[in-house]
């Protein structure tokens, strides 16, 4: 693959912070603004490729609709050296994939700021009519404190309403395999309540170190999501109240008319319920 060069235009590249299928998340300081940045750049053995050029467009159009402290800002579509690229508002802080894997445990005594700024964040969306439709645990960073972010807008797509619903129609399902809800896997028109299910599975991970469905193959996984019994939280963290373990079962429903209706209803309940018997173990 070929290398990215040392520099942008105005932004000099600093250090590599993430990395996707097409696109490298860089530490970038903007010599002319003289700050830190955040930039998504296509990797140049894609850079002429109009659908990647198309998605960080989006992205920013669906950024700049939006204005929330739990997600994360978009300053600009730019394009230096045939490399196209976003300028983004630089947070130093790990996405929570990566806080899961170093242990649960030690997310304890910030899980509910976690789960609360994450809700808050896509309930922002959800008001100004989007789904995020890939909500994971990649797509979070969490500082040490628990300030939290949401990122990676790119398949945002516009929430269904009644019109949506007559028109009909299916398209090809767009997400990640683990936390994908059953009407996703069947490429129909979403609404919120489908990121209530990816937010369910996320919260699932936050507390059990693992999502709610494994499958031996991508198949047996979305399968699982679509037709296996709910798994219970608690079985695999004895830490974890019975309240939102029975609380998960409803944000992952296989019907989003089980689910709840709303991120403020989700925001509502969290926030009269315990997540943990004890914050610390």
């Amino acid at each position: 693959m070929a290398k990215l060069p040392e520099q942008l235009g105005s932004l000099k590249l600093v250090q590599q912070i993430g990395v996707g299928k097409h696109c490298q998340v860089w530490e970038a300081l903007d010599t002319k603004a003289r700050k830190k940045v955040a930039i998504k750049v296509v990797v140049p053995d894609m850079a002429q490729d109009a659908g990647q050029r198309k998605l960080l467009e989006h992205e920013l159009k669906v950024a700049k609709s939006l204005d929330h402290p739990t997600i994360i800002k978009i300053d600009r579509f730019a394009e230096d050296g045939g490399l196209p690229h976003l300028v983004m508002e630089y947070f130093p802080a790990p996405n929570l994939k990566k806080q899961i894997a170093a242990g649960v445990d030690l997310l304890a005594p910030k899980l509910q700021r976690i789960v609360t700024e994450m809700a808050l964040a896509l309930d922002h969306m959800h008001a100004r009519g989007w789904v995020h439709r890939d909500v994971k645990p990649d797509n979070v960073l969490t500082a040490a404190d628990g300030q939290t972010k949401v990122i990676d807008l790119a398949i945002a797509a516009r929430a269904s309403g009644m019109l949506g619903k007559l028109l009909g129609g299916k398209t090809p399902p767009q997400g990640s395999p683990s936390y994908m809800s059953p009407e996703q896997i069947r490429g129909e028109a979403l609404d919120a309540r489908s990121d209530i299910y990816s937010f369910g599975c996320v919260l699932f991970e936050l507390l059990a170190g693992r999502p709610p469905y494994t499958g031996t193959d991508t198949n047996d996984l979305l399968n699982k999501h679509v037709s296996a019994t709910v798994p219970a939280v608690d079985v695999f963290n004895k830490n974890a109240t019975t309240s939102i373990s029975k609380y998960l079962r409803q944000m992952l429903a296989k019907k989003r008319a089980e689910r709840p209706g709303s991120m403020k209803d989700v925001l509502q309940q969290l926030r009269s319920i315990r997540l943990l018997e004890r914050a610390t173990v």
